[in-house]
């Protein structure tokens, strides 16, 4: 067999070197260029991101679909597909009651929040054509403080099944159920109340034309107190008839209420009493203003709020999990019946508690939501805010809001101890009260530099009242807040020791006497407290050696390149 020709050879050996070489360049490129991208601060947030899918989605509910993923993905919402055990505890309350919807059971909020369970569980039972609705999802909503209930029937007869309680109301949970009928025919769907209680002593009663039933005994807390307690509950349709393409609306009211026994003699009248209380809580309810307090309550609430973005930061508490808490929260409070005029938002001034793990922890029951409200009236005590018995709902989510970034007031105005060094990621605060104003702040922070920026600025509705701020030990200009709604931004700088990253006053003279105490007292200005300023000389070395690497790099793939392609040349005469 007669030998290969020698180019071809040559060409074997070269054109594998050759394309090697320039692969590894290509390589080479592309590392520089992650890695120097990795060391640049991104000035601006990701994109929202896309809305996950949720698996195993019920079909009849598709038309819910778009909007549930886009708000579970901004951990607006917690889904529950089916009628599994959730793995999140499902609640509503309002610091007097509480009840977890996908059991159906009752509690009462001790003065203290602690829950004394009724052992009296309702769950509303739906049926057409004698054929039982399933519960295909749950959904808890964290922005509104309600659950609910999508039920599903024969030909996609859809219930909507929304469980709440007013903010406003003391004692009273509502069931409001909205039944839509897709088909072109009537249908008429039954309603039940399956109870299941160790209430004993049973009693009826009128309620607007409805036969309502109280429900009463003796209960024990926890710690072994002895309590009476009572519940009772009116449906307003036991069957209702929808019309085709038309929705049909049924309530269900429960009142709840408990007395503590210290003499087992004065049972009787106890009972007595109790029973007269849930009685006139359900004769006296005005049903639509409940269901109007519950939605204004809350969107007043969330008129303030926190939003984050942890990017590799791993110690920082879990956006759902700081969601989750703020709820348990808001709805286990006890507020007092009057609030005085003198109660304030400022009284927080301890530690950010971001990157405390053990305040955001998963709560599964009402006890542990109990426990996690303890806790948290104890940080912030230690904080300052000392007495939380006169203060109201609002007040005491404000401050969660400050403790979270460390937003602390002091006599010259708001400053924000966050340490850069202990975090990386996005945070924004909305609607914090400072001095009659609702401001905002927003924080980024990028590791490895831990620097970014932070920025201010406040609704166009206070324009007549002025606002500034200056950045870390206010070494720049002092500036004033845009009244248009725009937004003013500062550098943020890591420093040693650590200083707040910003300050915020409504007087000029403030911030102008703190930097003035800043370098007379302490002797500090930025550059002294930057643990590792870059100098210009340094990136222009930095600049010229990998300039000089990429031209060397560059000229050995092209001489190599032409070597090989000369030398298939001559292997070719």
């Amino acid at each position: 067999m007669p030998s290969l020709p020698f180019r071809v050879d040559m060409a074997v050996v070269l054109a594998p070197t050759r394309t090697r070489r320039i692969l590894v360049g290509i390589a080479i490129f592309i590392f520089l260029g992650l890695y120097f991208r990795s060391l640049s601060f991104k000035t601006e947030p990701e994109l929202a991101p896309v809305p996950e899918r949720v698996a195993n989605f019920p079909h009849c509910l598709s038309g819910y679909r778009a909007e549930f993923e886009r708000l579970a993905t901004d951990m607006d919402v917690v889904l529950n597909i089916g009628s599994k055990k959730p793995e999140r505890l499902f609640m509503v309350g309002n610091g007097h009651v509480a009840t977890t919807p996908l059991t159906g059971a009752h509690s009462v909020l001790l003065e203290n929040a602690q829950p004394l369970d009724l052992g009296h569980n309702i769950n509303l039972k739906f049926y057409m054509h004698d054929t039982a609705f399933t519960l295909a999802m749950s959904v808890l909503h964290l922005k509104n403080g309600q659950v609910d209930l999508y039920h599903v029937g024969e030909s996609c007869v859809t219930i909507k099944e929304t469980i709440f309680t007013s903010l406003g109301t003391t004692s009273v949970i509502g069931h409001d159920v909205n039944i839509h009928n897709p088909t072109k025919t009537k249908q008429t769907v039954t309603v039940k109340t399956g109870i299941d209680t160790h209430l004993e002593d049973i009693q009826n009663i009128k309620v607007s034309g409805k036969t309502g039933v109280v429900y009463s005994d003796l209960v024990h807390s926890s710690n072994g107190e002895a309590h009476v307690a009572a519940a009772a509950s009116v449906l307003s349709h036991k069957s209702i008839e929808i019309e085709g393409y038309k929705d049909g609306n049924v309530r269900l009211f429960v009142s709840l209420a408990s007395s503590k026994l210290p003499d087992v003699g004065e049972r009787s009248e106890k009972l007595k009493d109790v029973c007269k209380t849930v009685k006139e809580q359900l004769i006296n309810l005005d049903q639509n203003q409940v269901v109007l307090d519950h939605v204004t309550h809350w969107r007043d609430i969330r008129k303030s709020g926190l939003r984050l973005q942890p990017l590799q930061d791993h110690l920082m508490a879990r956006p759902l999990e700081v969601n989750l808490t703020m709820y348990y929260l808001l709805s286990m409070y006890k507020p007092p019946t009057t609030v005085p005029q003198a109660s304030t938002t400022n009284c927080f001034k301890g530690s950010p508690s971001s990157h405390s793990p053990v305040l955001w922890t998963q709560v599964k029951s009402l006890d542990a939501a109990y426990a996690r409200l303890s806790s948290w009236k104890t940080v912030l005590a230690t904080g300052g805010c000392s007495d939380f018995s006169s203060s109201s709902r609002l007040v005491f989510y404000q401050a969660l809001l400050r403790s979270f970034t460390g937003l602390i007031e002091t006599i010259h105005g708001l400053e924000l101890a966050l340490n850069p060094h202990s975090m990386e990621g996005y945070i924004t605060l909305w609607g914090i009260e400072f001095q009659e104003i609702l401001i905002n702040i927003s924080v980024a922070i990028n590791t490895p530099s831990h620097t970014g920026y932070v920025k201010i600025w406040k609704e166009s509705q206070f324009s007549d009242i002025p606002l500034y701020a200056c950045d870390q030990i206010c070494a720049s200009e002092i500036s004033a807040v845009p009244n248009n709604g725009k937004e003013i931004s500062f550098p943020i700088h890591p420093t040693n020791p650590a200083t707040p990253i910003v300050y915020i006053a409504t007087q000029k003279d403030q911030l102008l006497t703190l930097r003035q105490m800043i370098q007379e007292h302490h002797g500090l200005d930025l550059h002294s407290l930057e643990e590792h300023p870059i100098s210009a000389l340094f990136i222009i070395v930095i600049s010229i050696v990998i300039v000089v690497f990429h031209a060397l790099l560059f000229h050995m793939i092209y001489k190599e390149f032409c070597s090989g392609e000369r030398g298939l040349n001559k292997s070719s005469r």
